[in-house]
């Protein structure tokens, strides 16, 4: 029954994908969802062909068996993976948990295959996601998917399994109109009531401001159903009387927490609160609520007080986190429950040291200070706050904030298993921000109460996928840098410390210095460089520059080098070489280690806040040269003449190794057992004439660490690793930075001096502690 990639491959050149339907995520919800569309479909069009996938392979096969048992003659696949079932058909509906997976299996699988696809099938392609998840990765995940040609609508439910089971769900959509009559045929097999909410994003909107309400009110409902019990009344007269008065709703008439409370109906208590929506699932959308509320500085008393009665609840009788948010009538009622949560007092903070704002953005003065960290939580500024607020041994900042576009409880970018034990610690504060907005960026320099101002900022902002266009480079990363940077000259920061990616073509022969003019790389690179010369023009702005090479370690999932841990096991798996399209030669690529990152960050911080601008310039000023287009000078706002003369203190970080592609490719295959080489000149002219050859080179990946996940003992149902390797991946870079002027001018010592087998080892090694990488029997 299970699919093969080869199959469906063949299925697709078989113009059978037309009349195929994959439905991606069959939990509670979507196994319900899924047999209702199937099973109207199937009755409309016998020949039709459906796929499912599931992270857990069982789901998948229990819900081919019992289909195909109720309708004989139906023709249900597995899909292996999201990219198998993205071939398949050209209808594809996804109900997953949150965020991550969202951006897992949309980022990772669905749209690098639609990329993939001829224009014209990925023109057919109609995407459904039914997720209640965060509305700015909705949006990115829906513009991503727009990009390659098909069609996305955000789809989120009203009406819970018993909705999902009796086909009566409300979808709120948002999308084009055009969009929205795709897909409507569709939604409506599923559900009763299809409306149209608006743009991408606004069917979230809605359903998040639609379970704000209804957890706020199942809250007040079983405080009410205790109180009146208190009083003497019966619980099934009380319901009858609310229900028919002016405090009826949902809760009371269809959810009531009270067994017995009503005889002709069966809500989830008359089974001790199985099969509803789960407590766990409430409160994370009842933190997506907070987080919009933070972003559009909207105030929910109530809302926060219900999240925090869930939220305790959880802590305290963990067991009701899986059954129906209903169940906090249970845990009201329990004798130690005093029926309220109070606020959590503010953290005092610790005199002694400094603290830190990181957008990322970090800072710190000779005395310890604040810092603030903006930005970069998918990338480097989790690696500075465990630097200065290590979980072990004295931190070196009093205060760190950490601001970013993403959500961290629940999160929607991957954060590591140590991240949110660091956010416990008193002097570690998280804020989602929406950073494009000036009023925004001001109050995050705002300090706590009884804290001083920021000393140091950190600036980790910027769009790091190399697919984007010069538009959302320009707002994601040349406005929003140089928005915070306006804003610190304006506080008088005494270091803004601006982290700079290694998107640039060197030359091959020998290791640059930062007087030499190195050429950025592609449309990121150009504008990731324009941001430093519009930092550079900002007057009385402590600005130091610095520029790293490619990054690694513990809980970073992101840049090229994680990609190459990934697929060196799967060779390592297979019990084949790892080959290189690209020559032998020298090829350096220069890496970097995240602890050396943040310790280089907070080395450049301490020597400039001492400084000030004109004697850092004095001391460690590089002319930062012109790499654009001119005319685009009148067109994006902020852009200093090209023709003007910009000063900044610039400093490159990578470590001792000298890395090249060989010896990267030799290092970490060593450790998985296996060995890197290179394709021969024949192989290689092949490979690079074909059109297809990023795909087929991704089957094989995927396909072995799909393989690997899934035999892992234990499986790892959701990983944030991945082995597919897009087309910038594959690419052949070449980056050689010196750090000789680092080293001597600030004094810092490397931690990790070397790329080694060791070292890669301890990456792996955390990510297998998380359960983020398999564990395979030898």
């Amino acid at each position: 029954m299970k699919a093969t990639f080869k199959c469906l491959q063949t299925l697709q050149r078989l113009t059978t994908r037309p009349k195929s339907t994959s439905f991606i995520g069959l939990g509670r919800m979507g196994s319900e969802m899924a047999y209702n569309l199937f099973s109207k479909q199937f009755a409309k069009q016998p020949d039709a062909h459906f796929v499912v996938c599931d992270a857990f392979p069982e789901s998948a096969s229990t819900f081919c068996h019992n289909f195909t048992t109720a309708f004989p003659g139906s023709n249900v696949s597995i899909a292996a993976t999201p990219e198998e079932a993205t071939l398949a058909s050209e209808i594809i509906v996804t109900m997953l948990p949150s965020s991550p997976q969202v951006q897992t299996v949309y980022g990772g699988a669905i749209i690098p295959t639609l990329r993939s696809l001829p224009a014209d099938l990925a023109q057919k392609t109609v995407c459904i996601d039914s997720t209640t998840l965060d509305v700015d990765v909705a949006r990115e995940t829906a513009q991503a998917v727009i990009a390659t040609g098909a069609t996305m609508l955000d789809a989120p439910v009203s009406g819970g399994v018993t909705g999902a089971k009796a086909a009566t769900l409300a979808f709120l959509v948002g999308g084009t109109e055009t969009s929205f009559r795709a897909a409507y045929p569709v939604l409506s097999m599923m559900g009763q009531r299809i409306v149209h909410c608006g743009p991408s994003g606004a069917g979230l909107g809605a359903k998040i401001c639609n379970n704000l309400i209804l957890g706020v009110q199942q809250v007040v409902v079983a405080e009410a159903m205790i109180l009146g019990q208190k009083m003497g009344l019966d619980p099934a007269v009380m319901s009858s009387v609310i229900g028919s008065s002016t405090g009826n709703c949902w809760s009371i008439s269809v959810n009531n927490p009270v067994p017995g409370s009503l005889p002709d109906k069966s809500p989830p208590c008359e089974r001790d609160y199985e099969g509803g929506f789960a407590t766990a699932l409430m409160e994370k959308d009842m933190g997506l609520a907070s987080n919009i509320a933070t972003q559009t500085a909207s105030s929910l008393p109530l809302g926060e007080a219900a999240r925090r009665v869930y939220r305790e609840m959880m802590e305290t009788q963990p067991e009701l986190a899986r059954k129906d948010f209903s169940s906090v009538y249970r845990y009201l009622s329990a004798p130690k429950c005093l029926g309220r949560v109070e606020p959590r007092s503010p953290q005092k903070c610790l005199p002694q040291t400094s603290s830190s704002l990181v957008f990322p953005l970090a800072s710190c003065p000779s005395v310890p200070s604040p810092s603030l960290l903006s930005g970069g939580l998918n990338t480097c500024s989790r690696a500075l706050v465990s630097f200065l607020v290590p979980l072990e041994g004295e931190p070196l900042a009093s205060h760190v904030r950490v601001v970013d576009k993403f959500s961290v409880e629940p999160p929607t970018t991957y954060i590591g298993a140590e991240f949110p034990k660091l956010l416990k610690k008193p002097q570690v504060q998280y804020r989602q921000a929406n950073l494009t907005v000036p009023a925004t960026i001001a109050s995050c320099f705002d300090p706590p109460e009884g804290q001083s101002a920021y000393d140091y900022v950190f600036d980790f902002t910027g769009e790091v996928a190399f697919d984007r266009t010069d538009m959302i480079h320009v707002e994601r990363t040349c406005q929003v840098a140089r928005l915070i940077g306006l804003e610190a000259a304006k506080r008088k920061v005494k270091a803004y410390v601006r982290l700079q990616q290694p998107f640039y073509e060197t030359s091959s022969k020998g290791s640059h210095d930062e007087k030499e003019d190195i050429k950025p790389l592609g449309v990121a690179g150009t504008w990731w460089h324009e941001t430093l010369r519009m930092l550079a023009a900002i007057e009385d702005l402590n600005l130091v520059i610095l520029r790293i090479g490619f990054v690694y370690g513990p809980y970073t999932n992101w840049g090229n080098v994680a990609s190459v841990f990934t697929v060196a096991s799967v060779y390592g798996y297979m019990k084949k070489p790892m080959k290189s399209m690209w020559s032998p030669g020298k090829n350096p690529t220069h890496t970097i280690h995240t602890e050396d990152v943040a310790g280089g960050l907070w080395a450049c911080a301490q020597w400039m806040a001492p400084l000030g601008r004109k004697e850092a310039d004095s001391l460690a000023g590089e002319e930062i040269l012109f790499h654009n287009d001119k005319s685009k000078v009148a067109e994006v706002h902020g852009m200093p003449p090209a023709d003007k003369k910009l000063i900044a203190p610039l400093f490159n970080l990578v470590d001792n190794s000298e890395s090249t592609l060989l010896s990267v490719g030799q290092t970490v295959t060593s450790l998985f057992g296996t060995t890197f080489e290179f394709f021969n000149l024949v192989e290689n002219t092949v490979l690079k004439m074909k059109s297809d050859t990023v795909e087929e080179i991704n089957e094989h990946h995927v396909g072995g660490w799909t393989e690997m996940i899934t035999t892992s003992n234990p499986p790892i149902p959701n990983t944030p690793l991945s082995a597919y390797m897009d087309k910038y991946a594959l690419e052949k870079h070449v980056v050689a930075f010196s750090n000789a002027k680092l080293l001597e001018v600030t004094g810092y010592k490397l931690k990790k001096p070397n790329l080694s087998k060791e070292t890669v080892k301890e990456v792996v090694d955390k990510w297998k502690e998380e359960g983020s990488w398999p564990i395979l029997d030898a």
